[in-house]
Parts: C-alpha cells; sequence; structure tokens
C-alpha cells in the first residue's frame, strides 16, 4: 500500500508547490520506505514531463499544470525499479497507485507474449503495460485493490479509477480550473483553495442513523469520494471531468446449484483468494479475533503454508480485553491449538484508550460509530512493532453472508412476503433456541403475532436506542433529505427479497465502505497493508448468486461458510453462534473512562447546532442508570474531538 497525490491548475501550480509537497509528506506513514514527485507540462502545444524525482525533492524549474506524488511502502519488488512516480518507455504515460494487483503474474505473462518488455518485478509496470495495451478497460482485468492515477499524455488525460469494492480509498476536489487528490482527505486540506467547511447533512445522518457511508459525500462539503467501481477521466487540456462505472456486480441468482456444491465452490473460491493475496516480496501475517471469518482466513492460510512447507513462519495477531463484553479469547485460542502458529497479542489498557484517543479520531478524516475501531487500531500497531507489512483480515463476509444478527428481520419478513410461513416457524423457533429474545423488529399481521407470542419465552434484549436530543433545527432541514435512507431504498433483486436488497446495500453501499475505511486508516497509520480475501469479486459475485437459505439456514448466519469450511475450522469455531469481532468494551468506557468527555461534549458549544444539551444529558443518565447499549454518546464524543481535530469549531 501507498500514499498518492495529485495536483493539476490549468493556469500552472508553481503556486501551489508547498502545499503540494505538504499533501504527500503529510501521509508520510503510508508509505515510509521511498518517496517520488512528477512534473508536467500539458497544453494545447505540448503535453511533456519536465521534472521527475525519487527520494529527494526536486521542485520544477519550468511552469508546470501537473504533478503527481507518491509515498512508497514496498511490498512486491523491493528495489528502486518499482519506485513511483512510474513510466513505460515510449508510452507517454505515468502513474501514481496504492493497492495490489493480485493477478499481476498471469497478466504480466499475457503482456509479454504481446510484446511488452519489463524492467521490474512490481506489479505497478503491469498496470501501465496493460493501460498501453487494453485503454481504460484495462482495469476489468484487474484482481485487486487500487487507487491510482495514470497521467496519458499522448490523449492529454489524467485517468483515475478504484477497485470494484472500494477496499482502496481516492479522494478528489475539483472546480472546473483545479483538481486536486489523494488517498486521505487530511491531504486535500493542505490547499488553501480547498474549502474548510462541515457538511452538517453528514453530520445529520451520522447523528440519527450512524451512518457515515452511503454515497460520494464525505463530512466535507467540497471534497468528495470516487466510489468503488468507478473511473474517473480529467481533461488536461480544459479541467472537464467525467466519471464513469466500469463494475456492476452480476446478480444473476444461480437456480440449479445445490447446497453441498455452493459449500464445496465457496471453499474453492476463498482457498483461491487467500492463495492469490499471499503474493507477497516480504512476510504476510493474519488478523485473528476469533471470529468465523478471520479464524477461516488464517486456517486456509495455514493449508497453503503447509503445501509448501512453511507454516513455521505464521503469525496472528490478536487484541483482548479481560471484560465480558469484549472478551473472544477462548476462540482465539481454539484456532491457535488447532494450527499451532505463532500468536502475538495486545491488551489495550483504558489509559491507551486515552492516549491514542486523539489522533484516532485525526488519523480516520471522518466520524466514525463506535470505539470498537480502537481494538483493531491496536492489532496493526502490534502487527508493525512485529516487522510485518502485510496481513490477511476476514472483512467483508458479514454483509454479504448475512453475518449480523439484525438481518433475521429481513429474512423472516422475506419468508412471510413469500408466504413460506411453515419455513418462517421453524427459522424463528431455530433462531430463538440459539441467540434467545429477538433483537430484531418482527414482520407484521398474523404470523408476527404469532412470533411474537413464542418471542415472549426468552431474555430481553440489552440495546436501547434514542435521538430526542438530536437539535430540532437540524432535523427539521435533513429529515426528508436523507441519503442515507435513500440508499436503503435501493432494491435490486426486487420486492420479495428483503434479506438479498438489504446484503446488496451493506457491501456495496453503506456498511462494509465504512468498515473499508476504518481498515485502512487504521492499518496504514502503522504502514500496514491489509488484505481481504473475502471480497475477491468471483466470490462475492458467486455469494450474491446463491439463494438466501444457503446463507441463513437452521437459525445459523453464514451457514454456507460454515459447511464450506467443515474439516478446516475448528469445530468450537464453525458452530459458534456469538459474534463480537474485534470488540471493545464500550458500554463501561462510556460510564467510566469516557465520562467526563462525553460531558464535555454535551456541554460544549460547538455542539449546540447539532444537539440539545438538556436532552442529551437526561438520556446519557439513562444509560448511565441501565444496562442498555446505545453507541450514541461515543457519536457526540466522537464529532466534538474530530471538529477539534480539524479546527472546525
Amino acid at each position: 500500500m501507498c500514499g498518492i497525490s495529485g495536483l493539476f491548475n490549468i493556469n500552472g501550480i508553481n503556486g501551489n508547490l508547498l502545499e503540494f509537497r505538504r499533501s504527500i509528506d503529510v501521509v508520510s506513514y503510508r508509505g515510509p520506505d521511498d518517496y517520488g514527485t512528477a512534473y508536467f507540462q500539458v497544453n494545447s502545444d505540448e503535453a511533456r514531463l519536465i521534472e521527475r524525482s525519487i527520494g529527494q525533492e526536486m521542485a520544477p524549474q519550468q511552469q508546470a499544470t501537473l504533478a503527481l506524488g507518491h509515498r512508497r511502502l514496498a511490498i512486491i519488488d523491493l528495489s528502486r525499479n518499482g519506485a513511483q512516480p512510474m513510466t513505460i518507455k515510449d508510452q507517454g504515460l505515468w502513474i501514481t497507485y496504492n493497492g495490489e494487483i493480485y493477478n499481476y503474474i498471469e497478466l504480466r505473462e499475457e503482456l509479454l507474449k504481446l510484446g511488452y518488455s519489463f524492467r521490474s518485478q512490481s506489479d505497478t509496470e503491469v498496470i501501465l503495460a496493460a493501460y498501453a495495451e487494453w485503454g481504460e478497460e484495462c482495469v476489468e482485468r484487474f484482481n485487486g485493490i487500487w487507487a491510482f492515477a495514470i497521467v496519458d499524455l499522448r490523449r492529454s488525460i489524467l485517468f483515475c479509477s478504484r477497485d470494484r469494492l472500494g477496499v482502496k480509498p481516492f479522494h478528489y476536489y475539483s472546480d472546473g480550473e483545479r483538481f486536486v487528490f489523494g488517498s486521505e482527505i487530511k491531504q486535500l486540506l493542505n490547499y488553501s483553495f480547498v474549502p474548510k467547511k462541515m457538511n452538517e447533512r453528514a453530520i445529520y445522518e451520522y447523528l440519527m442513523y450512524s451512518a457515515v457511508e452511503y454515497g460520494e459525500e464525505t463530512f466535507f462539503t467540497s471534497i468528495f469520494k470516487l466510489q468503488q467501481g468507478q473511473n474517473l477521466v480529467v481533461n488536461l487540456l480544459n479541467g472537464s471531468m467525467e466519471k464513469a462505472v466500469y463494475y456492476s456486480p452480476d446478480l444473476k441468482k444461480n437456480s440449479s446449484i445445490t447446497y453441498v456444491e455452493a459449500g464445496n465452490e465457496f471453499r474453492r473460491l476463498l482457498s483461491n483468494s487467500v492463495r492469490l493475496q499471499l503474493r507477497s516480496d516480504v512476510e504476510v501475517g493474519s488478523c485473528l479475533s476469533g471470529g468465523l471469518d478471520s479464524s477461516s482466513i488464517v486456517c486456509l492460510m495455514n493449508r497453503q503454508l503447509q503445501d509448501i512447507q512453511k507454516t513455521n513462519i505464521q503469525r496472528t495477531f490478536s487484541s483482548h480485553f479481560e471484560d465480558e463484553e469484549a472478551n473472544e479469547i477462548k476462540y482465539m485460542q481454539e484456532v491457535i491449538r488447532a494450527i499451532q502458529v505463532d500468536a502475538n497479542y495486545v491488551f489495550p489498557t483504558e489509559a491507551d484508550l486515552l492516549d491514542n484517543l486523539h489522533r484516532v479520531v485525526w488519523q480516520q478524516d471522518e466520524p466514525f460509530g463506535s470505539t470498537s475501531i480502537f481494538a483493531q487500531w491496536f492489532v496493526f500497531k502490534l502487527v508493525s512493532e512485529s516487522g510485518v507489512k502485510v496481513v490477511l483480515d476476514g472483512q467483508g463476509a458479514d454483509e454479504m453472508l448475512a453475518g449480523y444478527v439484525g438481518l433475521f428481520h429481513y429474512y423472516f419478513t422475506q419468508l412471510k412476503n413469500r408466504k413460506r410461513y411453515p419455513t418462517l416457524i421453524y427459522e424463528f423457533i431455530k433462531y430463538a433456541n440459539l441467540h434467545g429474545r429477538p433483537q430484531v423488529p418482527l414482520p407484521g399481521g398474523i404470523t408476527g403475532i404469532i412470533l411474537r407470542k413464542l418471542s415472549n419465552q426468552f431474555g430481553p434484549s440489552g440495546f436501547a436506542h434514542s435521538t430526542d436530543w438530536i437539535n430540532k433545527d437540524l432535523s427539521h432541514q435533513f429529515k426528508d433529505k436523507s441519503a442515507y435512507i435513500k440508499s436503503t431504498e435501493v432494491n435490486p433483486f426486487g420486492t420479495l427479497n428483503d434479506l438479498e436488497n438489504k446484503l446488496y446495500q451493506l457491501t456495496f453501499i453503506n456498511n462494509l465502505q465504512t468498515l473499508l475505511r476504518h481498515e485502512d486508516r487504521s492499518s496504514m497509520a502503522f504502514s500496514v497493508e491489509a488484505r481481504v480475501p473475502f471480497l475477491d469479486h468471483h466470490l462475492v459475485e458467486f455469494v450474491f448468486s446463491l439463494p438466501s437459505e444457503f446463507k441463513i439456514r437452521d437459525g445459523y448466519t453464514k451457514r454456507v461458510l460454515r459447511d464450506g469450511m467443515a474439516g478446516i475450522l475448528p469445530e468450537m469455531i464453525r458452530q459458534r453462534v456469538g459474534k463480537l469481532g474485534f470488540a471493545t468494551p464500550e458500554r463501561k468506557w462510556q460510564r467510566t473512562i469516557l465520562k467526563p468527555l462525553i460531558t464535555q461534549a454535551i456541554n460544549s458549544e460547538q455542539m449546540q447546532p447539532f444537539i440539545m444539551q438538556s436532552q442529551a444529558t437526561e438520556y446519557y443518565q439513562q444509560l448511565i442508570n441501565s444496562e442498555a447499549t446505545d453507541f450514541s454518546p461515543w457519536r457526540w464524543l466522537n464529532l466534538f474531538l474530530w471538529m477539534d481535530a480539524y479546527d472546525l469549531a
């Protein structure tokens, strides 16, 4: 992984070179191994390189209209041959790139047969050759994660692209005359011409729905994200910009596949994804939370290393809290005993939380929904301190395989709407026996009445939620303009497929995009590349081709994963019901170590446009006096700290 940066001004960029260099330096942690810049002059008379430097800064001696910057984290081809910005001979093409193309070896062989030659072993050079051969359609051949910008001097354009699932970030600002981009929002804030203004609608969505990802907008009104599966082309002669979707997932359902066949194919596709994502010239470790997803990756990785007799090099990285609400140690240890890996643990304390609180808020660029991110933060810190630069992680499976308990509501509703009443009653009873009292809304009508009566025998729910504390003026302004609510109305599978529609929304629109941003910022803060095998697009499309009953079955979530991993996962993991992931004791923290800060946020003048002090204070006290969980107090605090971190108050 790396940090990328770019600046274009049709009238010249020399007056903003200091800001450009700052935009690269502010993300030096994304690429501590090398540094490079390239400057170009592009106008109606000529399009040429002016200056390129690697490892040192050399300002252009002539007027330039375009600059590319790069901070390198060396993963493949560790030599200077892999340095960026990179070009290929006689093609007039230059690139700054963040990511990994996992099938670069196969593409390289194909391009060699077409007459291309390579001076490096990097995947970066393969991207350039692929663009030279296939143009903008080259991205359709890539299996990987990427955000890049290619300067095409032949066509006088800047071609930008982001991977299919949005693993790697690409943010930009454009005003018709200037275009700037970067891996992180904070890079763009270094430019004096980029307005530093809060997006109040984004703040409303965050406070009301805990939503931070649902489209191209960010928490800054003038800064946007290139969305997953999109290309963007900037005309370097007139400054115009055009975006295009190059990837839409194939959502055709496979009605002929059997459940057993589905489990076998799932296992094959995930195994192949892990195999490809182990390609690296540095050590690859793995995150282990003790859940189904990370455990599957760790165990499949172990199988791959067994084949080449290298299991002795496998290392896992985990966080552990003693508090019961976040304690997963027994599950981690079960996996570790089963495959005998080198296990590494971090034990974050309350003092660690407070010491890192402000940095994490700054690092993330935008507010986030809960403190669970801190467990992941400390894991990546441990990875870096252990000298590992690449890890595999289990992100993505919950969204496409219905891993969240709350998704039973959508499955029950889908069964009701399809009038599959015997299956509905059967699945509800199985669910209730495994999970206790439903923590999800039940369908309406006579079926809902029956289910509610059945649910009375199970234990109480532990969650509370209120938004009565939101500023009335803010709510009045945006309640009928919610982009997040609109995103939840996207129904590509039609009206009778409630669960599949929700999984699509979670995967391609909101929840997963949020988690991928968390993972990118937290891993790159410590110069670590995080890879996500579940998000190989072949596997994602296969999962979406399966019927809902392969995902939720007999009261279990992610059933096709569980059965596909039989014989690989320890049974204690494969059959577990509870789900925490990299969790933190948030309920305890809200009532103890974070209480003074939350109180400060509630009473601050900066928060008055967004929350009502008396109502927030009252609701917070209700939470403290009860055992209920609600992440609202964290959102108040996070918003307050974010405004302070970016001087927005």
